[in-house]
């Protein structure tokens, strides 16, 4: 029996852009999740999407690898996305792997939304 490990809203702005807002454990478990999210968002023509990770509360590489399939994705659709509230050990897993230097993040939501 599989056991989600990550539940993800969605929602958009007024101004269309996606927010996705994984909470749980992104791992091996909980990545199909965020991936098939990602797939539904970005069905528009150049989405512009933003990853809330505060409520991701671990992330593993299995995890990162769908946050990385999901920039791939967003950018093959020529879309932008940003990463926004990862706690500090999404932080530390993203800084020791590089990833920081790839993906932007942000402090709030709003700061992603900010000259989107």
């Amino acid at each position: 029996m599989d056991r989600v490990t990550l539940d993800v809203e969605s929602r958009h702005t007024d101004t269309g852009v996606t927010v996705l807002a994984p909470s749980g454990r992104l791992d091996v478990a909980g990545a199909p999740a965020l991936k098939e999210a990602v797939s539904e968002a970005i069905k528009d023509e150049k989405p512009r999407l933003v990853i809330d990770m505060e409520g991701v509360s671990f992330v593993d590489s299995s995890g990162l690898g769908s946050v990385v399939a999901a920039l791939k994705q967003v950018r093959s659709s020529k879309g932008d996305l940003r990463l926004a509230a990862p706690n500090q050990q999404v932080r530390v897993v993203l800084e020791l792997t590089t990833l920081d230097r790839v993906f932007p993040y942000y402090a709030t939501v709003e700061e992603a939304l900010t000259d989107f």
